[in-house]
């Protein structure tokens, strides 16, 4: 008894430092990057900025999630901390970059916050699943504040300026990086690493359904996040009397809001339930293809972004679910592999929006691969279920609850 209220008051003590830890982080993501360093990419360099600085990032945080996976690093709190030093130094870098008007230093600063993504995120959610904590209740947390952060962000781009904005996220980067100093792994978890079943070539796997599904996803959410910075800072859909990062913060708290709700619902409605999965994803896709038919046209352009938003919600959670269920059940999990087939699905989305953004920006063009890649994520869900890719085979639930020895 007294063994489990340890190990209960370390889980809280934990529990509240990872949170304040990414609080911090949070802050600096969505004040430095959302808003204050596209607003800057766009305004020294103009659209190619905003396409060479996502790129840079995402190429980055692809290596350094493909490193983490091929050569078997365990996710422990030192990847955090290091995350964080390098966030820093991609703010001080883009301030560099953007003062002196050298597209070089700034891409460099974008490909240092592409390491933090590599790196922090694997490693998070790896520590979030080691202290069983609920990350139901964290993402719709997460998503709630992040609509309010952006929120405040808009407008302080246009009251205090872009490097003034960048200098408050480096200080929120070093409180981040305060807090993670007493981030620890419970002290009763025994790591196999990763490999309790012997798993498939790492071509394989990335090529199996579980992985491309989370490659797909990751690619939906890349080019409906890019296609929105670049339509609302190039200009092609304007608020009345509003600057562009005003703009942009106000859209991207109203889809987050949205965004927060919805999975703070599709969490309470699917729960541990399996069997109410299929629909959500039923109703998750069909908000998502018609949102992404209206984000074609100007006059529901906005509308069609904040819908597909709350799609994009509802698939996000159960597609994480099943994916992570499969990972751990086949000895996959423990070195970011979801992650890493995610990244990947980024870059592609990253580099088709760039594409069609610099050589034809039309919301027709750029509305056409959001459509496609709806439809392809339906295609594998549909497959996967009737193939049995994605089902819980008994053991996935006993490895996950035997990690943490009680």
């Amino acid at each position: 008894m007294i063994f489990k209220q340890n190990e209960k008051d370390l889980r809280k003590i934990q529990e509240r430092c990872m949170y304040r830890t990414r609080r911090y982080s949070q802050l600096a993501e969505k004040l430095g990057w959302n808003i204050a360093g596209y607003s800057l990419a766009y305004g020294v360099f103009g659209s190619i900025g905003i396409f060479a600085l996502g790129l840079a990032m995402i190429s980055s945080a692809s290596i350094s999630t493909g490193i983490l996976y091929h050569f078997r690093i365990e996710l422990r709190p030192r990847l955090i901390r290091l995350a964080l030093a390098l966030r820093g130094g991609s703010f001080t870098m883009m301030l560099l970059g953007g003062h002196l008007g050298n597209l070089w230093i700034f891409v460099l600063g974008g490909a240092a916050s592409g390491v933090f993504v590599g790196l922090f995120w694997p490693t998070y959610y790896r520590i979030q699943n080691i202290w069983e904590l609920d990350f139901s209740e964290w993402n719709a947390r997460d998503k709630l504040a992040g609509a309010f952060i952006v929120l405040i962000a808009g407008f302080s781009v246009d009251l205090f300026g872009v490097q003034t904005v960048l200098l408050i996220s480096l200080t929120s980067i070093l409180l981040s990086a305060l807090f993670s100093r007493d981030l620890n792994l419970n002290p009763n978890y025994l790591s196999d690493g990763g490999n309790k079943l012997a798993p498939r070539s790492p071509l394989g796997l990335l090529l199996s359904n579980h992985c491309l599904i989370a490659t797909s996803e990751g690619a939906l959410n890349a080019m409906a996040n890019l296609s929105r910075i670049f339509v609302v800072l190039a200009g092609l859909i304007e608020l009345s009397g509003l600057s562009g990062s005003a703009s942009l913060g106000i859209l991207l708290a109203i889809t987050g809001a949205f965004g927060a709700g919805t999975t703070w619902a599709v969490e309470r409605l699917a729960g541990e339930s399996r069997s109410v999965r299929p629909c959500l994803m039923a109703f998750g896709m069909t908000i998502t293809f018609i949102s992404s038919l209206m984000i074609a046209r100007e006059e529901t352009w906005i509308i069609g972004m904040i819908i597909l938003s709350t799609g994009t919600s509802v698939i996000f959670p159960v597609l994480k679910k099943e994916v992570d269920e499969k990972l751990h059940s086949s000895g996959s999990g423990n070195h970011g592999l979801r992650e890493y087939s995610r990244n990947i699905g980024r870059l592609l989305g990253y580099l088709i929006i760039a594409v069609i953004g610099y050589s034809y920006p039309e919301l027709s063009m750029l509305a056409v691969p959001v459509s496609a890649s709806i439809l392809f994520i339906a295609l594998l869900y549909v497959f996967s279920m009737g193939n049995g890719f994605i089902r819980l085979h008994g053991e996935s639930h006993s490895i996950m609850k035997r990690e943490v020895r009680k």
